[in-house]
């Protein structure tokens, strides 16, 4: 049977027979923490207990056509645990530098370089360790040499990243962040978009993971053709439901939400509509089109489930992006799963 001839549901089956060894990679990580000042193994910790799911959806790209299954499962954990894991230092203990918020994500782009050494990521932050972080990043680099066709996406790659690491490093900027980053993609303003509209599409690692899958077996577009419908569209939806799912935590703990800056709720909900629809018809057009079309329904079944919609009256606007039988079915699906805490 082709890929483009087999069913959803098959393809559902493999990715939730899978989560256990994505569990299980997390735990192993979780107890490397063991050694860390106390400080930043709290941090470790929570990014591990708290964001898991980040690494349990991102596990779909190990089921691309083509790719070693358990390699992509410990490359996708280990890269999404750095990033969850930046993420933390940059947000939860009340730094604001930016400079050490981008030497700290020099560990993301030296990740994606096989051949990089190592450096003192924390030289200018305010806490050390020398065992959980570079082991982080040189399990990506040995996974990554892997991959026989990496090279050939790799400079793709490391845009992605660069766009993430400055998102990463401006949008934490305390009070100064939002001018920074309005400033920093005033340039990006093609195809109608808004400014927390592109930061949104720099936020997701879904690009990066997609280009670890054809490093195994290239497609003949070329891979900016091929990311073209991943940077801004499905990579804007994934960060923006993503979003629109934490606003309540995120405006009682004075967090900065990019759905928030819609000027009313009627625009959110027709721009969060476009990105689905754009990405939806995207997808059918790229290799392998039954999986891309599957990530963008499953991104939206994923957070649409999420209890937090229905606390905060957001069920009309999840409807309305899944809006066909097919992506209205995943919707149920994952209600279900959840209701028996697969996911």
């Amino acid at each position: 049977m082709r890929y483009e001839d087999t069913p959803p549901y098959i393809l559902l089956r493999k990715f939730v027979l899978t989560m256990p060894r994505v569990k299980n990679a997390l735990r192993r990580w979780a107890r490397l923490t063991d050694r860390m000042p106390e400080l930043l193994r709290t941090q470790a910790l929570s990014s591990i207990e708290h964001k898991a799911f980040h690494c349990l959806g991102g596990s779909i790209y190990a089921h691309y056509p083509g790719v070693d299954r358990d390699t992509m499962i410990c490359l996708i954990v280990a890269f999404q645990t750095l990033s969850d894991y930046l993420d933390n230092l940059c947000d939860r203990l009340q730094i604001s530098d930016p400079d050490a918020f981008r030497l700290l994500h020099t560990s993301f782009t030296d990740a994606l370089k096989p051949n990089a050494p190592l450096r003192d990521y924390y030289r200018l932050y305010p806490y050390k360790e020398d065992i959980y972080l570079p082991r982080l990043v040189r399990t990506c680099q040995d996974l990554i040499t892997k991959i026989p066709h990496f090279p050939k996406v790799q400079a793709t790659a490391l845009d992605l990243a660069g766009n993430y690491c400055e998102l990463q490093t401006l949008k934490h900027v305390s009070q100064e962040g939002e001018d920074l980053l309005k400033e920093w993609l005033s340039a990006s303003s093609n195809l109608g978009l808004r400014w927390y509209e592109w930061a949104a599409a720099c936020g997701s690692t879904l690009g990066i993971f997609l280009l670890f899958a054809v490093g195994y077996n290239p497609p003949e577009i070329e891979e900016k053709e091929l990311i073209q419908a991943y940077f801004p569209w499905i990579q804007g939806l994934h960060i923006l439901l993503d979003y629109l799912i934490d606003l309540g935590e995120d405006k009682e703990n004075g967090d900065l939400n990019f759905v928030a800056f819609y000027p009313t709720e009627e625009e959110r909900d027709l721009s969060l509509c476009r990105f689905a629809n754009e990405s939806k018809r995207l997808a059918k057009h790229l290799p392998n089109p039954r999986f891309h079309s599957t990530v963008v329904e499953g991104l939206i079944a994923l957070y649409g489930s999420d209890p937090k919609v229905r606390v905060q009256k957001q069920e009309v606007v999840i409807q309305s992006m899944a809006n066909s039988g097919r992506s209205l079915f995943w919707l149920k699906l994952c209600k279900g799963l959840r209701s028996i805490h697969v996911i």
